[in-house]
């Protein structure tokens, strides 16, 4: 009898779970989005010497209730003031880190290479990210799970100041 009270009692939490979920607003889920996948661009160095080099590391961080799927970076960066080598890995490994004090999942997607060719401040454009999310909407199926809403979404790093010396 025990059992069948505590199958009961989680049965109704997870219930009221499903409806809290499904009360949240359209505007809270974009939101969510909104906060929960960021792409960011780390370098190595700011500030470089001529004959040296810096790298250039394009993470996309996710966390962990969206799904992301058919990403398409548009804008490749480009600069007449530093020779480019690719470096990135085919193999794309999903890793765990915190990030602005959360847990996110992030892989990366594009590491270079910049050799700089002359003196000077340069700031290189932010590259843009294209990509299909996949959050929780306010709507369940037949069995009570949370129907999955596909949304697409542009992002961009920000812009990124290297200094050579």
């Amino acid at each position: 009898m025990k059992a069948i009270k505590q199958t009961a009692i989680l049965f109704i939490i997870l219930v009221t779970s499903l409806i809290s979920a499904q009360e949240k607003s359209e505007s809270e889920l974009i939101s969510k989005l909104n906060n929960g996948v960021h792409f960011v661009a780390e370098l190595s160095d700011s500030n470089v010497k001529l004959k040296d080099s810096v790298i250039i590391t394009y993470k996309l961080y996710v966390s962990q209730d969206i799904g992301i799927s058919n990403y398409n970076m548009r804008d490749y960066i480009e600069s007449e003031d530093f020779k480019f080598e690719d470096i990135t890995s085919s193999d794309v490994k999903v890793e765990y880190e915190v990030f602005k004090n959360e847990k996110y999942r992030f892989v990366i997607l594009k590491k270079s290479v910049l050799k700089p060719k002359q003196k000077g401040k340069f700031e290189l454009e932010a590259l843009v990210l294209d990509f299909t999310s996949e959050i929780p909407s306010k709507n369940s199926d037949a069995f009570g799970r949370l129907i999955m809403e596909k949304v697409k979404r542009t992002i961009k790093t920000d812009n990124i100041t290297i200094n050579v010396i």
